[in-house]
């Protein structure tokens, strides 16, 4: 492929996630869990951070980026997974 179009295609290096340490690793899990499934359809799910609220915001890579069905994902897969493993989630948002 040539080197820009390389580029233009490609995502930024990301930071690492923000928030607690603790929510943070509860969060990591329930992706690892998930990450198998959206990588079957093309797409990747990155962990921006967790706020103190523990609201959970996240980055959406690939086909799940540009998804008619980005928020069920969230809502109706992601979400009850980590509503079910953290007494302390509230919610999540994508980037």
């Amino acid at each position: 492929m040539l080197e820009w179009l390389s580029r233009l295609w490609s995502t930024p290096e990301s930071s690492a996630p923000y928030g607690d340490p603790q929510r943070l690793a509860d969060v990591g899990a329930v992706l690892a869990q998930l990450q198998p499934l959206v990588a079957a359809d093309g797409g990747r799910i990155e962990l921006v951070g967790v706020d103190e609220l523990g609201v959970v915001e996240v980055r959406l890579h690939g086909a799940c980026a540009s998804c008619a069905l980005r928020e069920s994902t969230l809502n109706e897969a992601l979400a009850p997974a980590l509503a079910a493993r953290a007494a302390w989630f509230r919610g999540v948002r994508a980037r």
